[in-house]
């Protein structure tokens, strides 16, 4: 009994040291999946140094169904582990290649977005990427593989950007999906936003262009300090993440798993990014917090972490390309922010070339986390760009005032941007954006003001000055104290102008408008009449000629045009484009005047008569056939 006594206690001693050693062989792990001990009896396998054999179509399509497959990919941290799954079957697929069905038996873990480009095949060999799936579904999770021979179809194919630079490529092949199935798309973590504005921009940034992506608000910033084991080799299963925006208040990072690694060429998400074609997005390492869990489809939490490891050169339909080495050149992106205090507060971004769209984000996103709060105001901006092609920099100004400053941010200087770096919208040039600088300042006040009245005399004679009153109403937050703007300004009437009655137009330059409701409704059929059309502007040659004209065809938010008119149909005023015959000074007479710092709307009229020298009478104009006669 004494033996047996002794043989058990020194049984418990080696459980006992076996446990502990277990113990500190998880402590020091890289990655653990979980500190649960029950869990860890399903936990998948973690692999270490990944290197696969490509598997191409001819053998894959000799699979039975339920062969043992394995995913790769990065559950926590940023150690990979070994899903089980099981091939089903083969596909057509949607782009004139085959498809593979498999599922995910794997009961520790669920598709998720972020999986995209998850390598996928027997074990040690990769036959393609995780790349679509079907939402809503139950365990076991079916989704389907990208074949590794389409992906690598990607590194050597032109695209559309090395066209424009002197390279002809072909088309790139269409897309047509099934409603049954979607892409696992790659999470495109907007940093820095406030939730509720992510339904405001929903709308705005839901064109093709993200088709395949997924827009998540989320905390963070930009990329962190890298851990201490990190490196900047990459190996098919590694999260990376392709970044649009980096900076101090706000970033726009793609997150998504590498497929297969060729040298210094890798191809990784078995779908596109953002389908440009050709891209520079800069490529960061990226380590994953885990699963958070959904009932459609389920996201990792990732993060980027680093400085850029590469470049995605080619963004196309079997998955994006990338570049091992240093990053791309970006757009430095500056905004000034002014608030209520009149302190200044500069905040600094980069933004992707090719990812201009972006740069509005930027600014208002930027301004709304300074601002804190959420009210009406007016907001002045100014936009200036710096090009490549040019040593001329472009200048814009706007002014809003809204309930919603963080919106009128965002359209305002994306569409300043927008006419330059669009290519269907810019014919003049290529404008490659070298620096841009956003000023924002912000106002409690509303500065809006309405054309109440003007004051005018009742009669003026050819050769004397007509003086014009302009009364406008302005909100009550700038209003002074006699409640009211009045403004003159001086219109020389020229010694030939027509005798009789003459109609004043007093309106605001809104650029919204087209122009006043009898020009829209007669304009085309005076021009018919007199055999003439609107002078047209000459087409912008370059962008020199471009910048110009923009320039030219800038309108402060605060200005009134003012113009006087002979009346020749008894009394209804003449537009503009219509031209008396004989005598140039009996042409309409057009002034302006400028409300400083504010927003004015609305129009007034009045009738003056223009009578002759040394008579109280008023000589007629005469009918339309003398007129045109």
């Amino acid at each position: 009994m004494k033996r047996l006594l002794v043989f058990a206690s020194i049984a418990i001693a080696m459980l006992s040291q076996l446990s502990c050693s277990l113990d500190e062989e998880q402590t020091q792990s890289e990655n653990p999946i979980t500190n649960d001990a029950t869990a860890a009896l399903n936990a998948p396998r973690f692999v270490g140094d990944v290197v696969l054999e490509n598997m191409y179509e001819d053998e894959a399509g000799k699979l039975t169904s339920k062969t043992p497959l394995e995913i790769i990919t990065v559950l926590e941290g940023t150690s990979k582990v070994s899903l089980q799954a099981q091939f089903r079957s083969v596909r057509e697929g949607p782009y004139g290649s085959p498809i593979y069905e498999c599922e995910l038996i794997d009961e520790s873990a669920e598709i998720a977005r972020g999986m995209s480009g998850s390598p996928v095949g027997p074990p040690g060999r990769v036959m393609g990427a995780l790349a679509f799936a079907y939402t809503f579904s139950k365990p076991p999770y079916r989704f389907l593989v990208t074949p590794i021979d389409y992906m690598e179809t990607a590194i050597d194919h032109p695209t559309f950007g090395e066209f424009l630079n002197g390279e002809a490529a072909p088309a790139a092949p269409a897309l047509a999906m099934n409603a049954m199935y979607a892409p696992v798309k790659t999470p495109l973590i907007m940093t820095g936003i406030q939730p509720h504005r992510i339904q405001e921009l929903s709308s705005h940034l839901s064109d093709a262009k993200f088709d395949f992506v997924e827009l998540l608000g989320d905390i963070g910033g930009a990329p962190g300090a890298p851990p201490a084991d990190a490196t900047t080799k990459l190996a098919a299963g590694d999260m990376i993440g392709a970044a649009v925006a980096t900076g101090d208040v706000t970033s726009l990072i793609g997150y998504g798993t590498v497929t297969q690694v060729y040298d210094d060429k890798f191809v990784a998400f078995g779908h596109p990014f953002l389908a440009d074609g050709q891209s520079t997005l800069p490529v960061y390492r990226a380590v994953t917090h885990g699963i958070r869990s959904s009932l459609a489809i389920s996201s990792k939490s990732v993060s980027a972490y680093g400085n850029p490891i590469g470049t995605i050169s080619k963004d196309l339909h079997p998955g994006i390309v990338g570049e091992l080495g240093p990053g791309p050149a970006m757009i430095p992106v500056k905004v000034s922010y002014r608030p209520v205090n009149n302190t200044l507060i500069e905040k600094h971004h980069v933004v992707a070339y090719g990812q201009e769209w972006a740069i509005s984000y930027v600014a208002a996103v930027t301004m709304d986390a300074i601002r804190m709060e959420r009210n009406a105001a007016t907001v002045e901006g100014t936009v200036t760009l710096h090009f490549q092609e040019t040593e001329t920099v472009y200048t814009e100004k706007f002014r809003t005032a809204s309930s919603n400053p963080f919106f009128d941010v965002f359209l305002k200087t994306g569409s300043i941007i927008h006419s330059f770096t669009d290519t269907l919208t810019n014919n003049a040039g290529k404008a490659t954006v070298k620096e841009v600088t956003i000023s924002i300042t912000d106002k409690p006040q509303i500065a809006t003001a309405e054309i109440d009245e003007i004051i005018v005399p009742a009669e003026v004679m050819p050769g004397e000055s007509l003086t014009v009153s302009v009364v406008l109403i302005p909100h009550w937050s700038t209003a002074g104290a006699e409640r009211i703007i009045q403004r003159e300004v001086i219109i020389n009437i020229p010694d030939g102008f027509p005798i009789g009655e003459a109609n004043l137009t007093v309106s605001a330059a809104d650029e919204s408008v087209d122009d006043t409701e009898l020009t829209q409704l007669f304009g085309d059929v005076f021009d018919e009449i007199l055999g003439e059309e609107e002078e047209e502007k000459p087409v912008p040659r370059n962008l020199d000629e471009l910048i110009r004209q923009k320039e030219e065809d800038q309108m402060d938010a605060g200005l009134i045009t003012i113009t006087l008119t002979p009346s020749a149909f008894g009394g209804l005023p003449l537009p503009a484009e219509f031209p008396l015959p004989n005598n140039s000074e009996e042409q309409p007479i057009e002034t302006e005047l400028i409300i400083e710092g504010f927003i004015v709307a609305g129009s007034k009229e009045a009738q003056i008569v223009i009578k002759a020298e040394g008579t109280g009478a008023v000589l007629p104009i005469g009918n339309l056939a003398d007129v045109v006669e």
